[in-house]
């Protein structure tokens, strides 16, 4: 690791530490997103060389929170699976990864909404919708086209309308805007 790269690391951090805490933060509680984000850029130190530069930088650091969460999530999981045999008692599943404090009953509908979709669509809408991330980005970090991450978030918010049960316009897709290639 180059002399600099102390420099350019702190740089790194102090640009995306925010979003990459709040990424967490909306998927886990305080604490535990407080330490997910922290191992984040413990991941991001050690592999400082291959962290991609520009536009890149965030969803990659995404991916690694991913990361980070499922693999505290599997190790929840495992833990209760075996407190739950030593204590030779069932236990239901673990909570879903939606902590937040829900304020307002169209909020509770929402996130019941969102929980009916597979993960990755759920993760995808996230992405998209609270994280900001446009589709080229979110294609890139699920390895598929752009147009494959437009037809699953219109099946989405289609599957969304009908468990809502709100009319389903023809087109529920968010418009291209100029960066993406649309019109201005």
């Amino acid at each position: 690791m180059s002399t600099s790269a102390p420099r350019r690391f702190e740089a790194l951090y102090r640009a995306h530490a925010h979003e990459v805490h709040a990424y967490c933060l909306r998927r886990t509680t305080g604490e535990a997103a407080q330490d997910a984000a922290s191992e984040v850029f413990v991941v991001a130190w050690r592999r400082f060389e291959e962290v991609p530069q520009g536009d890149e930088t965030l969803p990659w650091l995404y991916v690694v929170a991913r990361n980070v969460l499922a693999n505290r999530a599997r190790s929840v999981r495992r833990r209760d699976r075996l407190w739950a045999k030593i204590a030779n008692q069932h236990e239901g599943p673990v909570p879903g990864p939606e902590p937040q404090v829900v304020r307002s009953e169209e909020h509770r509908e929402l996130v019941r909404a969102l929980s009916k979709l597979s993960d990755k669509d759920q993760e995808i809408l996230r992405l998209v919708e609270w994280e900001g991330l446009s589709r080229e980005q979110v294609a890139v970090m699920f390895f598929v086209s752009r147009a494959a991450i437009d037809q699953r978030i219109s099946r989405a918010y289609k599957k969304m309308a009908r468990t809502l049960g709100v009319p389903t316009p023809d087109v529920l897709t968010t418009p291209v805007t100029v960066e993406e290639g649309g019109e201005a």
